[in-house]
């Protein structure tokens, strides 16, 4: 195993674990998204409003395809990350293992509804429970191991370390 990759929806934890899943494996940390907004110089909502979400995209698929050049990290994706069927792929292609962090849509949105993402901002709850639908069905095709999110930090981490050979 090269990399372990995090993969669920907004507010499911996928930072808060997976810095905690680093500490206790003794792997590197790596947030995609924090790392984006690092090479382009400004945050992700200034890169959906200024850019657009095709351009964040496409510097998503980036840096996951630049995840190849790395080894032994936890990575945090966005939300959207593997709901892309290229990048799904090239993480595929890396044979890293994928942890699918399931928690709850209530959960995630109650963590996420006051927050300044994107997709928070611009869409209803409604709209946001439709979109955690559409792509649930992404990252269970895409993980090699689904966990509760919706425990607390330690638990989470601690049950993929347990679930890993």
């Amino acid at each position: 195993m090269n990399n372990l990759i995090l993969c669920g929806f907004m507010g499911c934890g996928k930072t808060t674990v997976g810095q905690r899943l680093a500490q206790l494996a003794g792997m590197g940390y790596l947030d995609l998204d924090q790392q984006i907004q690092e090479e382009n110089g400004m945050p992700i909502p200034q890169i959906f409003a200024q850019l657009g979400q095709d351009h964040f995209r496409r510097l998503e698929h980036q840096a996951i395809a630049r995840l190849a050049q790395r080894e032994g990290y936890v990575v945090s994706t966005g939300g959207g990350a593997l709901a892309n069927p290229q990048n799904a792929a090239a993480i595929d292609h890396l044979h890293d293992k994928v942890v699918f962090l399931d928690a709850p849509f209530q959960v995630c949105f109650d963590r996420i509804r006051e927050s300044d993402r994107p997709l928070v901002q611009q869409n209803t709850p409604e709209q946001l429970r439709a979109l955690f639908d559409s792509r649930r069905s992404h990252y269970l095709a895409a993980a090699d191991l689904k966990v509760d999110a919706s425990l607390p930090v330690d638990q989470v981490a601690r049950a993929v370390l347990d679930a890993l050979p």
